[in-house]
């Protein structure tokens, strides 16, 4: 048994009170009738016996008051020991988090944090249920929480340390903010009271901090109650390193003497050495094989090497601390082949029709092979003429075959640029077959001088290009004429891009499906105005394109994790794509290879086609992030206090809990509730033993 004011229990010593006062008793207690005594002084008995202790049960009453009123003020309850149930909700959830970027690669940076780990595993409690998760790009959980609640601590360990063995660092970049949110949105949060207690919930982070980390997202995160970040940063005794990366092209970059590959060195802010050299591989004769660089520490070196045509490029950087990074491998980029359907019924040598300005526009680079299909609007469009594509155009009046046709292309991805010629019956027929709408009010505007663009949403991913104060300028484009299309009659997926100065819309776009319609109230020939004359033609085009396309990789450089475009020939609708390490791995089809776990030449062996894949550039940002800067992210780490003040609050929670148990159990009333019976039995006894003898009755005189 406990107490929680022990110090009551001095209190007990008054039981000796009861004691003492039957000990030094010095009147009798039965008293004798008698004549009158009023002449004659008292005189105490004179005791001759020794003094000696009378009613005993009396005197046990009365010590046992004062003993239990001494137990119910020392606040008295019965300790007992809380096991640690794996699976109960107070149990601490822990999840160890380790960095397994190319920056990790750096000396013995893998053996701290395999040995930081091992700690962590080894330190933790028989209840802590513990977990192990890796990030790179991705996080990747290897043992789960809901794993490691079905096993014993013994069990726990022993497969947290065998797993902990089979992991090694990759080549990826650091998401250090998703990791982090994808793991604390993991926590079993299910429980009350204890789960909200700090320390919970713990995310042992083991990494180098690299700052070239990524840190999306984790700034105003609100994070679950509980949840500690506990940073275990491993550092190098060498800092020095620079980062190797390659600059995208300018397009003008080929010419007879070969490829001219601007690149750029960029030396760590606590580097201790400046000096280096970079070995150039494949380069044309008037490139030296070997550049001295000088890049003091947190300074940043642009160069150019050029590279003999056809040739495999690869740059290597000596006199680095750390070389995981120094090496880059270049190839001629790919070409990708860009298709738009163009419908309508122009002359396309004709300046005076829309296809003219879009022959002119697309044009096709070194990068980029744009082909520009043109289909007559009263022709049956079959399945191959939509297949491979990216952008469809039309400015011509559409049959409702036709219009039903690209309805079903738009459904299932396509982006349809419709340029309204006219208000003809025609027109509203075909429109109102595309946008399944019988509502469509379509006519032509009033004529005036000439119009503009009055409201233009430069929110929108189509006017992002022109946000800027420089390019926002639309008000030199005069549009002579233009359909007027209420947007009443329209589907609900209708929103208005931009609109002339008269308050109608001039460019909508409505989706369908997967797909989007944009629609331009006015042409861009000559007839309809001078938009194909401007300078936003082409970017407009352009800008229209890629919301077009589907997203990935740039084609000129790809990095570690990057996913790389597949075309060509198959075997048995398979195709085969060669790792820089030799293997080869089958790939159904799909359009893109997303297994590019290691840098080097990825070659698609039916096509013969070679892609270089290279280390991500942020891991050359190798300077570590301070505690600070993750602080002010709004990370919840762990507090770092005194040992002194820490035993304090080991102190404090063990009286917090003690103070918990005490009240549960509220021994105290019942310890009172003995006492008040006590003291009645002592007053009944006591009453019955003082009361008087009854006297004999004196004879009565004659």
């Amino acid at each position: 048994m406990s107490f929680l004011a022990p110090w009551f229990l001095v209190g007990a010593l008054a039981v000796g009170m009861p004691i003492l006062f039957h000990l030094i008793r010095r009147t009798i207690r039965e008293k004798q009738p008698f004549s009158s005594l009023m002449f004659l002084l008292p005189t105490p008995p004179r005791i001759t016996r020794q003094s000696r202790l009378e009613n005993l049960l009396l005197l046990l009453f009365r010590c046992l008051v004062i003993g239990l009123l001494a137990l119910a003020f020392a606040r008295p309850f019965i300790q007992k020991p809380i096991a640690n149930d794996p699976a109960s909700d107070s149990a601490r959830q822990r999840v160890v988090l380790i960095d397994i970027s190319a920056s990790m690669r750096r000396e013995d940076l893998w053996a701290q944090a395999v040995g930081r780990a091992e700690q962590v595993i080894a330190s933790s409690a028989p209840g802590d249920i513990v977990a192990l998760s890796t990030y790179d790009r991705a996080t990747h959980p290897v043992v789960t929480l809901e794993q490691s609640k079905t096993l014993s601590p013994t069990e726990r360990r022993n497969t947290l340390r065998q797993a902990l063995s089979t992991l090694k660092p990759g080549w990826g970049n650091a998401h250090l903010g998703s990791a982090l949110l994808g793991v604390s949105e993991g926590f079993d949060t299910s429980g009350t009271g204890v789960d909200s207690r700090p320390g919970m919930h713990q995310i042992i982070l083991i990494s180098d901090l690299a700052d070239g980390s990524s840190l999306a997202g984790l700034q105003g995160h609100e994070w679950p109650k509980g949840l500690e970040v506990l940073p275990q940063p491993v550092r190098v005794k060498h800092p020095t390193n620079v980062g190797l990366m390659l600059l995208p092209e300018h397009g003008d970059e080929e010419s007879r003497d070969g490829t001219a590959l601007r690149f750029r060195v960029t030396n760590s802010s606590d580097a201790q050495r400046e000096q280096f050299r970079l070995r150039v591989q494949g380069g044309a004769s008037n490139t030296p094989p070997i550049l001295d660089l000088y890049v003091p520490p947190g300074q940043t070196r642009v160069l150019s090497a050029r590279i003999a045509s056809g040739k495999v490029a690869e740059l290597r950087l000596e006199g680095d601390d750390a070389d995981f990074d120094n090496t880059v491998r270049w190839l001629p980029p790919l070409q990708e082949r860009v298709t738009i359907l163009y419908l309508g019924n122009d002359a396309e040598a004709d300046p005076n029709q829309s296809a003219y300005y879009l022959q002119r526009a697309f044009t096709s680079t070194r990068h980029r092979a744009l082909e520009l299909r043109v289909r007559k609007p009263t022709e049956a469009l079959a399945a191959s003429d939509l297949a491979d594509v990216s952008l469809i155009i039309a400015s011509s009046e559409l049959s409702t075959a036709t219009a039903s046709s690209l309805r079903m292309a738009i459904e299932s991805g396509r982006t349809l640029l419709l340029s309204l010629p006219n208000a003809s019956a025609e027109t509203r027929s075909g429109l109102g077959t595309l946008l399944n709408s019988g509502g469509v009010r379509l006519s032509e505007a009033l004529k005036r001088n000439f119009s503009l663009f009055g409201q233009i949403d430069f929110t929108h991913p189509l006017f992002t290009p022109f946000a800027d104060a420089r390019f926002n300028d639309f008000t030199k484009i005069h549009f002579w004429k233009h359909r007027l299309l209420l947007a009443e009659g329209l589907p609900p997926t209708t929103r208005i891009v931009a609109s002339f100065d008269d308050e109608s819309p001039a460019l909508l776009e409505i989706g369908i499906g997967k797909g989007s319609v944009l629609i331009l109230t006015a042409g861009w020939q000559p007839a309809d105005g001078q938009l194909a004359l401007s300078t936003k033609f082409v970017p407009l085009l352009y800008s229209i394109l890629e919301r077009s396309r589907p997203s990935g990789s740039s084609l000129d450089q790809f990095f570690v994790g990057d996913a790389l475009p597949l075309s060509g020939q198959t075997t048995n609708g398979l195709r085969t794509v060669r790792k820089p390490d030799g293997s080869e791995i089958k790939v159904d089809a799909q359009p893109n290879f997303s297994g590019t776990d290691i840098p080097g030449i990825y070659t698609l062996l039916e096509s013969g086609v070679r892609m270089a894949v290279n280390v991500p550039p942020e891991e050359s940002r190798t300077t570590p992030l301070t505690l600070d800067q993750l602080e002010k992210l709004g990370l919840p780490l762990e507090k770092h206090v005194d040992p002194k003040v820490a035993e304090l609050s080991k102190e404090q929670k063990r009286v917090l809990a003690s103070v918990e148990l005490e009240g549960r159990q509220k021994l105290w009333r019942w310890l009172i509730v003995a006492g008040f019976l006590f003291v009645i039995l002592e007053t009944w006894l006591a009453g019955r033993l003082v009361q008087p003898r009854t006297a004999d009755p004196l004879p009565s005189s004659p």
